[in-house]
């Protein structure tokens, strides 16, 4: 039974290792060009707002409700864009090691980890909404993945502002 369970698990992690290179592969191929054009537009201005009330508390933390909440992030349909980018703002950052390897590298890494805060908020947003279930966190998971995607905007946007100035207007364009 446990050669068995050996044997299971050894081909899952396989099979996930496989799917993580092809994955990095696929994305890593992409020219800038490419990888700016496929970034999904998000409401920045007011996703800035839910963000810097997470991360900036000020007296009164009880200014935005949860309905307002979730139209300045832009829905169900401002997350999915937020998790679709999030991949993509990876790579953007990965992609200045051509001018700055180091740099890059430690960006990169910070903006996967905020990437997984981001992802796993959305997680449980989707689970929370799907069952029902305790609805009241559902704010505090929005604020989550409101704070963790505007942390690697203004994560990438300094590293290119600082490595690659002439690439640094467009980008801030998209973002």
């Amino acid at each position: 039974m446990g050669i068995l369970v050996f044997i299971v698990f050894s081909m899952a992690l396989t099979l996930g290792i496989v799917i993580v290179y092809l994955n990095a592969r696929r994305l890593s191929g992409d020219n800038w060009e490419a990888l700016v054009a496929r970034i999904q537009p998000v409401p920045f201005e007011d996703l800035e707002k839910v963000a810097l009330d997470h991360l900036q508390p000020q007296g009164s933390q009880l200014l935005i409700e949860p309905e307002e909440l979730w139209k300045l992030v832009g829905g169900f349909d401002g997350l999915k864009r937020m998790r679709q980018n999030a991949d993509l703002i990876i790579q953007l950052a990965a992609h200045v090691r051509r001018w700055n390897f180091d740099e890059s590298v430690v960006v990169a890494e910070r903006i996967r980890q905020d990437t997984v805060m981001l992802k796993r908020a959305l997680f449980k947003i989707q689970i929370q909404m799907l069952f029902s279930m305790r609805k009241l966190h559902v704010p505090f998971y929005v604020h989550q993945a409101a704070s963790s995607y505007y942390l690697m905007t203004r994560r990438v946007l300094a590293l290119y502002q600082t490595n690659q100035f002439v690439l640094y207007p467009r980008l801030t364009e998209v973002l």
